[in-house]
């Protein structure tokens, strides 16, 4: 607006200026050409399309389950404290195996002689003693027996909740003496040295949103942190209902700060095309669309244009326009095309404003 005033200010001493001359050379001034409107102009430039997606994700650990028993029987030690770190394969919940232990020891026994027996056998028939056959049903009658002990210690792991990976473990409502049964929870444990953002985006966004690519997230609790987040996996699919793309991005979480189930806002800024800028007051509309003034040989030439980008105070615009044209932004409101224009500057404009 204050640009706008100082326009005017010039343009209205220019106009007393020309009051003040006499008529005859007035009149010789201005019968060889048409009379020059006032213009300020600038050297057009480019930006780059900013392209930003934002979406609402939430957290989930890279790896996660629920842990049940694969048997029902009592609990006779729990090994853990909710909270805690453990390894693969670490022991959690022992429930009660004496009958399975005790049925492991008889099969094994039992193989033991058996694997004696063949053994004997099959001396005996290196020296003719015994035929083929006998010697086949004791080898038969053993590896049978293999099945049983491998049986048997089936049982028993089964007695045993075992972590299937290393990480975190929940809370647990089970307690020694318990009598649990497949159904129940024993405990939950997560993986979260890395986290996943899971969130959906829109489709227009896929090409943004390949594997590998940068973005930044912001936990609800610390709205001003940003973290580092990179696309570890991106949907096969766009729904066709909310025409949305799944994307799984990682974010780190060795010092354990965030847990799965947490909300972030994720944000992806990338440049796209470059595209003319102009100020907003330089923009104007017609019956046909959007257009602008530009000066080609002191001449007014209006170009058409379609808005490709709002920013603060100033438009990208897509049109027949080169980087440099000498674009008008003050005095457009009175332009017809090939008019003769006249240029004013700023330095121009803030001399007429001097007292």
């Amino acid at each position: 607006m204050k640009f706008s005033v100082k326009f005017a200010a010039v343009a209205l001493s220019v106009a007393i200026g020309a009051t003040s001359l006499s008529l005859p050379v007035h009149a010789q001034q201005w019968g060889n050409r048409e009379q020059a409107t006032l213009v300020v102009t600038q050297p057009l430039g480019f930006e780059r399309k900013q392209q930003q997606v934002e979406a609402v994700a939430y957290a989930e650990a890279l790896k996660s389950v629920n842990l049940y028993p694969a048997v029902g029987d009592k609990v006779t030690e729990v090994f853990f404290s909710p909270g805690d770190h453990v390894d693969a394969g670490a022991l959690l919940v022992q429930l009660d195996d004496r009958r399975q232990q005790t049925a492991l020891q008889r099969a094994k026994l039992q193989l033991q002689d058996a694997e004696r027996t063949v053994k004997r056998l099959e001396q005996s028939r290196a020296q003719g003693a015994i035929p083929q056959s006998q010697l086949d049903e004791a080898v038969i009658a053993r590896d049978l027996l293999k099945v049983t002990v491998a049986e048997a210690q089936t049982e028993v792991d089964d007695r045993q909740i075992i972590a299937p990976f290393a990480g975190v473990v929940g809370i647990t409502d089970v307690e020694e003496g318990d009598r649990i049964t497949p159904q129940t929870i024993v405990t939950t444990l997560d993986q979260r040295e890395q986290l996943y953002l899971d969130f959906n985006a829109p489709e227009q966004a896929a090409e943004m949103l390949q594997q590998g690519a940068r973005l930044n997230a912001y936990s609800w609790l610390r709205s001003e942190q940003r973290i580092e987040a990179e696309v570890a996996e991106v949907g096969s699919r766009v729904d066709p209902q909310g025409r949305t793309l799944r994307i799984r991005a990682l974010i780190d979480n060795q010092d354990d700060r965030y847990r799965p189930g947490m909300s972030f806002r994720v944000a992806l800024t990338q440049s796209g095309d470059s595209y003319p800028v102009i100020p907003e007051a330089a923009l104007m509309w017609g019956p046909e669309g959007a257009y602008v003034w530009v000066v080609k040989e002191d001449k007014a030439q209006r170009i058409d244009v379609s808005i490709m980008q709002r920013l603060p105070g100033r438009l990208l615009v897509d049109g027949a326009l080169q980087l440099g044209d000498e674009l008008i932004i003050e005095g457009v409101q009175t332009l017809r095309l090939g008019q003769t224009v006249e240029r004013l500057n700023e330095a121009t404009v803030q001399g007429a404003e001097q007292p």
